[in-house]
């Protein structure tokens, strides 16, 4: 019983010593690198879509399942996402970003400006 306590107990301080000497893994998919440091393919920036959409007695637009603020007009709604798509492709300087993983650590990393998403506004939903 005690090697079996004293075999889990360096098991854990190897698992404990080896989760802290690796590098810290990216949350974001375009920020993920082989080990080489080369981009993977699906590290290439994805592709972010604006969907116009009526919304709240007005029209919005809307990236996955968040609203913007509500405007009067579907022109409106299509010229404000249109500005924020064009903001979303703009690139910035290189940032140090801090993250949680899912286990609760902690982790910094560098953010390069350059790796932006490809952006397209949608009105598909404002047609109908």
């Amino acid at each position: 019983m005690r090697a079996l306590i004293a075999a889990l107990g360096i098991y854990g301080i190897y698992r404990l010593w080896r989760s802290r000497s690796t590098r810290p893994r990216a949350l974001l998919q375009d920020m993920r690198r082989d080990r080489r440091g080369r981009e993977r393919p699906e590290s290439r920036p994805r592709k972010v879509v604006y969907e116009v959409v009526e919304h709240d007695g007005g029209w919005a637009y809307k990236v996955g399942d968040v609203f913007s603020e509500t405007y009067p007009t579907v022109q409106e709604a299509t010229e404000a996402a249109e500005r924020a798509a064009a903001a979303h492709q703009a690139a910035g300087s290189d940032e140090m970003i801090q993250y949680q993983d899912g286990a609760g650590r902690w982790h910094e990393e560098l953010e390069t400006g350059d790796s932006r998403p490809e952006t397209e506004v949608d009105q598909q939903a404002a047609r109908h």
